[in-house]
């Protein structure tokens, strides 16, 4: 880990400029799209029961930021209502929101890390309910630019982008809450990943972990790493399995959710997303999967450490 980044050096260099030091081609074209979204005045913002900015801006103002808006698809999270704005992303993620909020966790004046943010939709409802602050993790630079248009019109210096992976920053119990949504799938190795988000974590800190279930015992295995047509999806968990890896790591689950299978009416095709989404991954006549799996079912747990 030598050549990890220290937290504070990297909240400190990301915090102007999270482009700072990225390598990729559309980087120039990015910055131009940034630097032509307008100067308006913000009227107002609600972020504890949606992400809704009202602007004072003009019709044309509004149609030139449409356009350049729509120039980053595909946009996954949201939605976002800018300004009369309505960025119908793929996912319905108020849904899953207000599925985690049926926990019933505070999050007033704690800080909170957000690993594999995506566009920074969850992060501002963190600030919702409060939050702190709140430091996001995102190495899709698309959804970092995503977040960049969003929170030039928002404005909220508490929330930060840091474009690099969880495993490139070196290990610091920092933060009180830790959320790893959708993320614990894609792990080679799901115990070192709640292993490094246990590091990260104060003591008596809380991680809230959203992932798909197994549907066959506590740890099942994806053959050729795709489900549901997602790539890289290697391991599913029960919640035996999640409580498993739980103690293995000195933490213990005090809640959870009911499960909750996916649907189109959560995961969809838009105008804002128009490529292939959960329509496409099922097979219609036998209600299953394209690879012959179950159909996804997320829930939500709470690990708290010792």
């Amino acid at each position: 880990m030598k050549d990890n980044l220290e937290w504070s050096r990297a909240e400190y260099f990301y915090s102007k400029d999270p482009l700072n030091g990225q390598k990729d081609k559309r980087i120039e074209s990015w910055s131009k799209l940034l630097a032509s979204l307008p100067n308006v005045e913000l009227s107002s913002s609600e972020l504890k029961t949606e992400v809704s900015i009202s602007l004072n801006w003009t019709s044309e103002q509004k149609r030139v930021t449409e356009d350049l808006l729509l120039d980053l698809i595909p946009w996954r999270k949201g939605p976002f209502n800018l300004g009369g704005i309505d960025i119908d992303t793929e996912w319905r993620s108020n849904l899953k929101w207000e599925r985690f909020l049926s926990l019933g966790l505070s999050l007033e004046g704690k800080k909170v890390l957000d690993v594999g943010s995506g566009n920074g939709y969850y992060a501002f409802r963190m600030l919702g309910e409060r939050a702190r602050e709140v430091i996001c993790l995102e190495p899709n630079l698309t959804h970092v630019i995503q977040f960049l248009s969003i929170n030039h019109f928002l404005k909220k210096e508490e929330v930060k982008v840091i474009p690099k992976r969880l495993e490139q920053l070196t290990p610091e119990p920092n933060f009180d809450i830790i959320f790893s949504m959708g993320v614990l799938y894609h792990q080679r190795n799901p115990s070192d990943h709640i292993k490094l988000l246990s590091s990260n974590l104060k003591p008596k800190g809380k991680i809230v972990l959203e992932t798909i279930l197994s549907f066959e015992g506590p740890e099942m295995e994806i053959k050729n790493g795709k489900y549901a047509n997602m790539p890289n999806v290697w391991y599913l968990h029960d919640a035996n399995g999640i409580k498993n890896i739980a103690h293995r790591h000195g933490l213990k689950v005090s809640s959870y959710t009911k499960g909750h299978v996916t649907s189109s009416d959560e995961q969809r095709k838009t105008k804002w997303m128009p490529f292939k989404s959960f329509s496409d991954a099922i097979n219609i006549k036998t209600g299953k999967t394209l690879e012959g799996y179950n159909l996804p079912i997320r829930s939500f747990f709470i690990l708290e450490k010792n």
